[in-house]
């Protein structure tokens, strides 16, 4: 993986992170709508971007964890996961 991508990697989870809200609290469309937003995501970029809701103790919606990962040869041993709170977004590169 080239610094390229995974520059392009971090865009993608800042691009993410700042649309958590519409996972966290939100309607049944808006919630509609982000999916349909990362789906756009995945094929203008060529990548694969898992994304789930945590639930905090309260059983809302408290957090986004997601992984991109890419869908060539090259790039599918690396992998970013990110962790979306209100607060940070956290991600990490993981190799396999």
């Amino acid at each position: 993986m080239e610094i390229h991508d995974i520059r392009q990697y971090r865009s993608l989870v800042d691009r993410v992170a700042a649309r958590s809200s519409l996972l966290i609290g939100a309607s049944d469309s808006a919630r509609c709508s982000f999916w349909s937003w990362v789906r756009s995501l995945e094929e203008s970029f060529g990548v694969s971007i898992h994304v789930e809701t945590i639930m905090g103790p309260d059983n809302r919606p408290s957090a986004v964890d997601g992984v991109i990962s890419g869908r060539g040869d090259s790039t599918a041993r690396c992998r970013m996961a990110f962790t979306v709170t209100a607060d940070e977004t956290r991600c990490a590169l993981r190799y396999s």
